[in-house]
């Protein structure tokens, strides 16, 4: 006997009003939720929700960076402010290291599932200024405490 597929249901949106979003430090626009901090293999997942139609300050990831996009679309953009790409719900992208860019929500804003796998690295993530120099560097240590934080919560 094979199993009923479930029925799609176009439109369906995410309930993310349990989720216990947190803003990032330094960077507007955008929320976020820690899911796992796994020290062992220097793994951080995480939860972003975007504002619609606004962008985060120019970063730079320097942990392989995956994504999944949940709702909304995810636009991608580079360090002169053109559109480099518009990603879809329900897309997967393998992200690169040392790759400036900007991103943000389209007209609905967007969810999506980060996992970034920092390979025992101590620098996850460089903040930029508009000129690319680096304003400020996330570490492992600030996502330990940010994940503490979380947790006392």
């Amino acid at each position: 006997m094979s199993a009923n597929p479930l029925p799609i249901q176009p439109g369906f949106d995410l309930y993310d009003h349990a989720i216990n979003w947190q803003p990032f430090a330094g960077i507007e626009n955008l929320e976020l939720t820690l899911c796992d901090l796994d020290e062992e293999r220097s793994v951080v997942d995480l939860l972003v929700r975007f504002a619609p139609n606004k962008t985060v300050t120019m970063h730079n990831h320097l942990a392989q960076t995956n994504m999944f996009i949940i709702q909304g679309e995810l636009r991608m953009y580079e360090p002169d402010g053109s559109t480099r790409e518009v990603r879809p719900a329900g897309s997967y992208y393998r992200g690169t290291t040392g790759d400036a860019h900007s991103e943000g929500g389209g007209p609905e804003g967007a969810v999506v599932f980060y996992s970034m796998r920092c390979d025992g690295e101590r620098n996850v993530l460089e903040i930029l200024e508009d000129s690319g120099n680096v304003q400020a560097t996330l570490t492992m240590d600030d996502v330990r405490a940010a994940w503490a934080a979380q947790q006392a919560l």
